[in-house]
């Protein structure tokens, strides 16, 4: 019997520590990306310096295929540069100007129930900014744990948000008019998800460009299967 015990502690044991080796291993993997992001955005914008005076100079600028990081890390070829945020590292940046809440999101959510979004643009001191050029912005659903990640079907492998997913932001105001989310948050881990809303953007973007601006993350949204009167108590959330 003492045997036994012995056995087991020590397999407890080094299961914890292959659990620490897995959680370094992805904090390592998480850096390395950070990194690579920080070096691709670096080389791009030495490209297109170079470009730009090729053709002050009048010569030919130089054909090159552009890259697009998606938002779940994966690594595409196409012609025009759009580079999307990691999420796991959006709150440690600084940035000139950050999306926000015009009105307060009354949660619960209630699956495939239909809501509404109001988006303003705002400068560091909370001033509405009325950005002259067309920016757009994509509202999209993670996980909500330690490494978040995005959820794009539900448990039936249906698509999990449907409606008006992007919508452009006009002078500071963006209007997500119809969005319904086709699943329980229960049945994720902590019983919670995460609703970003993350701008879209090109290198040249001018005069506000996307890149500068904070994506609006809510936390622990819970998203019920049904909506009953009496038991609905409302939270409103102002982000």
């Amino acid at each position: 019997m003492q045997n036994i015990l012995t056995q087991q502690s020590q397999f407890f044991e080094l299961l914890d520590k292959q659990v620490d080796a897995y959680k370094t291993l992805l904090d390592q993997l998480n850096t390395s990306q950070d990194k690579f992001n920080n070096l691709l955005t670096d080389y791009l914008l030495k490209f297109q310096q170079i470009n730009n005076k090729l053709l002050q100079q009048g010569k030919p600028e130089f054909s090159c295929s552009q890259i697009l990081i998606k938002r779940n890390d994966e690594l595409f070829t196409n012609s025009q540069l759009n580079i999307s945020f990691n999420l796991r590292s959006l709150l440690d940046k600084q940035y000139k100007y950050r999306l926000t809440l015009a009105d307060p999101l009354e949660t619960p959510l209630y699956r495939d129930r239909i809501f509404q979004l109001r988006v303003e643009l705002k400068n560091k001191n909370g001033e509405l900014v009325r950005n002259p050029n067309k920016i757009e912005l994509v509202v999209a659903i993670y996980s909500q744990e330690q490494y978040p990640k995005e959820i794009k079907v539900n448990n039936k492998g249906e698509q999990i948000l449907k409606g008006h997913l992007c919508v452009p932001l006009i002078k500071g105001t963006a209007f997500f008019t119809r969005v319904q989310i086709r699943e329980v948050s229960s049945h994720y881990q902590n019983g919670g998800i995460i609703l970003a809303i993350l701008p879209q953007f090109k290198l040249n973007d001018e005069p506000i460009n996307g890149r500068d601006i904070q994506p609006m993350i809510v936390e622990n949204i819970k998203v019920k299967a049904k909506k009953f009167s009496e038991r609905h108590i409302p939270v409103y959330v102002n982000q």
